[in-house]
């Protein structure tokens, strides 16, 4: 390789790179609002929270300060959508997992239920076994002893997602996944159970490891990777 198509080749890495690196979240978004029909993105502070966790132990939104968080609402006893949506969160914990992403995200489920502790609590204990969900990076939340027993719904409302008891042991209600940054911002509601977990995972390392980590490849990536690859071969 002559020395003047070698400078030319490293001036065009520069080039390329300046050009594959461009991104912010904002590009992030818009890019999957393009593919994903089901995203809401949003920026506002997250409804705070202090539940107890089917061990007993306590868990604050506030002492998940510094890590992105997935959290959804579910009603145990519901036997239609929650087991749906449960089975989403098993795709993304396995795609965060495949993407290296375990230790920067937590998942959090919350129990809905207004009935007896006890058996919500051995409900939440079924759904962590039968969807082999990792308790690692994750942790299905209730009200504690002596609280209101709306205080979750009530706790879902605030996130605007309803609830509502029809009195016969159901519950109706919508699907919502969403999206908390290390700060403690409401940054993405993924509606329903039609999008793709892949999309959100997308989303998820692009907050935990920045916009250019979760950026498409494109053009841009697969020339940078051409111009090395004629630099070394020399």
């Amino acid at each position: 390789m002559n020395s003047v198509f070698r400078v030319l080749l490293i001036a065009m890495v520069a080039l390329v790179s300046t050009n594959a690196m461009a991104h912010s979240m904002e590009d992030v978004e818009a890019s999957l609002n393009e593919k994903e029909r089901y995203a809401q993105f949003v920026d506002q502070p997250a409804p705070a929270f202090d539940l107890t966790g089917v061990d007993g132990n306590t868990l604050s939104l506030d002492y998940l300060n510094g890590k992105t968080v997935v959290l959804n609402f579910l009603y145990t006893r519901c036997t239609d959508a929650c087991p749906l949506h449960m089975n989403l969160i098993r795709q993304l914990q396995t795609g965060v997992e495949e993407e290296g992403l375990s230790e920067e995200v937590v998942f959090i489920t919350i129990a809905t239920d207004r009935e007896d502790i006890a058996g919500t609590r051995d409900n939440m204990r079924a759904y962590g076994d039968n969807f082999d969900l990792n308790p690692d990076n994750w942790h299905f939340l209730y009200r504690g002893e002596g609280e209101p027993s709306g205080l979750t719904s009530e706790l879902a409302k605030a996130y605007g997602v309803q609830f509502r008891d029809t009195g016969e042991g159901v519950q109706v209600h919508g699907v919502v996944t969403h999206v908390i940054d290390p700060e403690g911002q409401m940054r993405a509601r993924f509606h329903g159970l039609k999008f793709k977990p892949e999309h959100l995972v997308t989303y998820l390392k692009a907050i935990a490891k920045g916009p250019n980590a979760a950026a498409d490849d494109g053009f841009w990536g697969r020339l940078h990777r051409r111009i090395e690859e004629l630099l070394q071969s020399e």
